[in-house]
């Protein structure tokens, strides 16, 4: 009895998707770190108080990380709430308060997400010819550790300055660790931005690669110029939650797939046959 022959691969058609446990275990942590993201998002803006925070920047969180001094952190601890009626100013103020306990709270869950994604996606792709592995994957890990060590001091930072009055010294336990912070969060994405052009992984076409390391390098440079103008580091976190969207459906992509019921074409041989006849007959009736 012959066996039954197999099936050929189409070489003109695209390549088959490449399925692994790191591929999902990446995609989930991309996933789950943009909806941690989206919620603290959210609720920070029940921050509420009109603010005008030192350095131009926006974000009440990113105030209080890189206060320098008293003053700036109590603008962003303690704001004026000047859009606020006099009677219910102090519940505002304690209202923005809350907002920020609650953000630095879910931060400490938000760290190890952000982390592990940035390290379990370099190292997916940190492979070369032959299947050999990169050993820069074994310095983004190291990078990446750093980044939550130093994330959670922030943090521990941040907890001081929201039950203790603001001053100096409190800023200066907060603000140091916070710039080691996004230094070494920039040399993250630069490290993933080198294994992503170096890479010869055939999960992602070779532009798409590229064009993902164009973006880690542009967003790990904004970090790092975002240390002399902060404004520039909330850009930076922008591209780069727009990349981890990206990615969310790139990984994930192949497992839903099948979900979804392809819209095969259909051949029809005399389809050219009768295009000619309804051309023919158009110019008749005319």
């Amino acid at each position: 009895m012959n066996p039954e022959p197999s099936a050929t691969v189409d070489s003109c058609g695209p390549p088959p998707p490449i399925r692994t446990r790191a591929r999902l275990a990446a995609g989930l942590l991309a996933l789950s770190m943009s909806l941690l993201g989206l919620w603290m998002s959210i609720d920070l803006r029940r921050y509420g108080c009109e603010h005008a925070f030192h350095h131009d920047i926006d974000s009440p969180v990113l105030a209080v990380e890189l206060a320098s001094n008293a003053a700036e952190l109590k603008s962003a601890i303690e704001p004026t709430c000047s859009d606020q009626p006099e009677a219910s100013r102090l519940a505002a103020q304690h209202q923005a308060k809350s907002a920020l306990l609650r953000n630095t709270v879910a931060d400490c869950f938000f760290i190890p997400l952000y982390t592990l994604f940035v390290w379990s996606f370099g190292s997916l792709f940190a492979v070369r010819a032959g299947g050999v592995r990169m050993r820069l994957r074994h310095m983004l890990a190291g990078v990446t550790i750093g980044t939550a060590l130093a994330d959670y001091v922030e943090n521990v930072g941040i907890f001081r300055s929201l039950g203790l009055e603001p001053s100096d010294v409190l800023a200066q336990l907060t603000c140091w660790p916070s710039r080691c912070k996004w230094t070494l969060l920039a040399t993250a994405l630069w490290l993933t931005a080198v294994i992503l052009f170096r890479s010869e992984h055939q999960m992602y076409s070779l532009p798409t690669r590229r064009l993902f390391g164009v973006g880690y390098v542009v967003s790990g440079a904004l970090l790092v110029a975002g240390l002399w103008r902060p404004v520039l580091i909330e850009l930076a976190l922008r591209l780069f939650a727009v990349i981890v969207v990206l990615q969310i459906f790139a990984l994930l992509g192949p497992y839903v797939a099948d979900w979804i019921p392809a819209d095969s074409p259909t051949y029809e041989e005399d389809f050219c046959d009768r295009h000619k006849k309804q051309h023919v007959d158009l110019a008749v009736h005319e």
